[in-house]
Order: structure tokens, then sequence, then C-alpha cells
């Protein structure tokens, strides 16, 4: 979907629209409370922990496996694609990838769908697979890449929105205060988390179909265009004190979902997640603090991301 244009595109958006309704959001709401509620009841048990490990990346996981329906005895094989699709497009790895790890979720995948096709169920899977437009249906190859752009779009990004909101959190300490003191300011935290340290620091490339002068430089037919969505979001032009960290900042329009006709599906759920996980893991946790200091803390050297290694912290 994301690489296609009007009509396949919005043909595409309008049938995957149809399984991300309020109905199945509000459901989840209330199965990712318990969730962050019980992940956070293991780890406290352990005091100093990478948040990553224990919190950051489950609840994404979890969310995903819930929403596609996958059974607890096929979490493995799914897992597996899942760390596969997160890890291997890099170095040697990209190999091992592209000819082992993602033809095995492909038939995991496939083989999910038909059992979804003659037993359906309550998920979202089940919901891509019955959604029609005008008399048309997603085929089998559009339901696969579609759970792939769920495992992609719905897990990197939310894992990392979570972890660099809690280290932008620590490291604000006026700002977690205000936080703390004033709770309903959660949904402007997240945007402005969004604008000032999103997980997502690019979007795929578009090529010029013709010669294009933009500012006064002119992008030639056939030149790559990568836009920088980190760029934007500390655009001096557009945000007073684009380097200031402000919970209350408003209006802010920045484009940490991208913008136009590819803003992304699964905002209102990645704002979802990112909410319950900080509120939860702030309320319970008064004395929140980094296991290490930020100077030790590693980035991840991945193009266009902004991602930590782990996330070490002392609970209590």
């Amino acid at each position: 979907m994301i690489n296609e244009d009007e009509p396949s595109h919005r043909r595409l958006r309008n049938l995957v629209h149809q399984a991300f309704t309020r109905h199945s959001l509000a459901k989840m709401e209330t199965w990712i409370e318990e969730l962050t509620h019980e992940l956070l009841e293991g780890a406290q048990k352990q005091g100093t922990v990478d948040l990553k490990q224990v919190y950051a990346l489950p609840i994404p996981v979890t969310v995903i496996k819930e929403m596609v329906g996958v059974a607890d005895e096929d979490m493995p094989r799914f897992y597996n694609g899942i760390k596969a699709l997160s890890d291997g497009f890099s170095g040697w790895s990209l190999f091992r990838t592209l000819f082992w790890d993602m033809p095995r979720l492909s038939k995991f995948v496939r083989e999910l769908i038909h059992k979804k096709h003659s037993n359906p169920q309550n998920d979202i899977l089940t919901g891509l697979i019955q959604a029609e437009e005008q008399g048309e249906k997603l085929s089998e190859d559009e339901l696969v890449a579609m759970v792939y752009l769920l495992i992609i779009a719905g897990y990197e990004t939310t894992v990392y929105l979570i972890l660099n909101g809690v280290l932008t959190l620590l490291q604000h300490p006026e700002q977690l205060v205000l936080l703390r003191s004033e709770p309903a300011l959660i949904d402007s935290a997240v945007e402005e988390i969004l604008r000032y340290r999103g997980p997502v620091q690019g979007t795929k490339p578009a090529y010029a179909m013709e010669d294009v002068v933009l500012h006064g430089v002119t992008i030639p037919k056939g030149a790559a265009v990568i836009p920088l969505l980190g760029a934007a979001n500390h655009d001096g032009a557009v945000f007073e004190n684009p380097e200031v960290f402000d919970i209350k900042r408003f209006p802010n329009k920045h484009l940490g979902f991208g913008s136009g006709i590819h803003t992304c599906l699964g905002a209102p759920l990645a704002r979802m997640e990112t909410k319950i996980a900080i509120t939860n893991l702030l309320t319970r946790n008064p004395n929140l603090r980094l296991a290490i200091a930020p100077s030790e803390l590693e980035l991840i050297n991945a193009p266009l991301w902004h991602r930590y290694k782990s996330l070490p912290v002392v609970l209590g």
C-alpha cells in the first residue's frame, strides 16, 4: 500500500481501514491496559531492567499477535519472522532475510490466511479477509503484504516511540515533573515526543517524474528525493524554539506520521499504545531513573531511524 499511488492506494486503504474501526481500537485499549500492568508487575520484581526487552518490545509484539490472530503455539514462528524483518535488512544478514527468513514467514502467513478463511476469528486479519470495497476484496498476495506492513510499521515504530519517549522525559526532568502533576498532558506529550525525537527520521525515496524547481533548487527528472521528517520537525520556520522539548507545545503540526494520502493508518493505535505504556510506567514508578549515564546509551546504526540498542532503567 505504501508504494502505490491513486487509485490503487485508495482501494487498498479503504479496505484496510475497515479493520481499524473505533470499536476494534476500543477493545484493544482495555487489553493493552491489562498487558502493561502485567509486564510492569514482572519487571518491578527485578528492579533494574532493560526497558526495551521487558516492556517496550513485548507491547507491540503482543498487540500484533492479537491483531493477526496468531495462536500461542505458533508464536515462536511468527516472532522469528518479526525479528528477521526488524534486524535483517543490513549487512550480510540481508541475504539470509531475503532467501530464508522472508519465504518462511510468507509461508506461515499464507497458512494463517487459509485457516482464517475456513475458521474466521475476531481479529483484524479476519477483518481484512472479509473486507469488501465496491465488490472487491484483498487478494492473498495483498493480504500477505498487509501483514508485513503491520509488522514493519506497527512493531518497530511503537517500540522505539515508547523508548524515546521515556528517555526524553528522563532527560528533561522539569517536563517529567509537569507531566506527573498534570497527567492529562500525556496526549500533548506524545505529540511532542513524536516531533522532538520520533523513531522515524525519514521516509522511503520518491523519484522526480520531471524537472522540479523547489526553493530555487532544481531537482532533475529521475532523481531520488528522501523527505527527512526529523529535519522538518525541527524547522525553526514552523516551530518556535524547535530544540526545546515542551509537552505543552501548541500548535504542534509535526510530521511524525507523515502527511497526505500516505499518513500512517496505524497512527491512532501507536498513539494509544505509547500513551498507555508511558502513563502506567510513570504512575507505578515514581522514582524511575536511568541506570547508566546518558553518554553510555548506544544508537542502532540504521539510516533514517532513531533507535537505541537498550534502555537500562531503575524501577521504583
